[in-house]
């Protein structure tokens, strides 16, 4: 897979990840409240203790995830619009393929704006970070990589592991070689 579509299907995972949490909630908690500003969400907090960012940064990730959500509202909408229309158009008997043709287009008009959007924030994210953040979230992207890719080497044989005899079993056992 090329690096693009690993940037891609990473953030349609963050989209989704994005869109399955709900809206953001703040919280205060004691004299850190009273410095900073509380993340407005959990997972904010882990980003900024996994690469130390600073109170500044964090505000500025804080920003630029409410600027992402409040422009991809809109854009998530028309996305569930156009493809129920879609799915209308091609239910019926007799499909236009006028209409399907139109609906098709604008549903990739809209995925390259959902996609723009998401370009544009992780783009101010890593304008963001310092040299040794940058590098430590490169670190992340790899390990992220390595662990969607494990699974096939280990299945082909061609890596090995030396997990120890049970868990080489289970192993065996989940891909259907545990033969006799």
């Amino acid at each position: 897979m090329s690096w693009a579509h690993h940037r891609s299907v990473l953030g349609l995972f963050l989209l989704l990840t994005l869109i399955g949490s709900g809206r953001f909630y703040t919280s205060a908690q004691g004299q850190e409240a009273a410095q900073t500003p509380s993340p407005p969400d959990p997972r904010v907090e882990v980003v900024r203790l996994y690469l130390d960012l600073t109170p500044s940064q964090t505000e500025r990730l804080i920003a630029l995830l409410r600027t992402r959500e409040e422009t991809l509202a809109p854009l998530l909408r028309a996305l569930a619009a156009q493809s129920a229309e879609l799915s209308r158009l091609l239910q019926a008997p007799s499909p236009d393929p006028v209409a399907v043709g139109s609906v098709v287009i604008a549903l990739r008009g809209t995925r390259a704006q959902i996609e723009n959007v998401q370009d544009t924030f992780r783009n101010g994210f890593f304008s963001l970070l310092t040299e040794a953040q940058k590098r430590r979230l490169a670190g992340l992207e790899r390990f992220v990589e390595d662990q969607q890719a494990a699974p096939a080497f280990l299945s082909l044989g061609l890596v090995e592991v030396d997990l120890g005899p049970e868990p080489r079993r289970t192993i065996r056992k989940v891909l259907g070689l545990d033969l006799p």
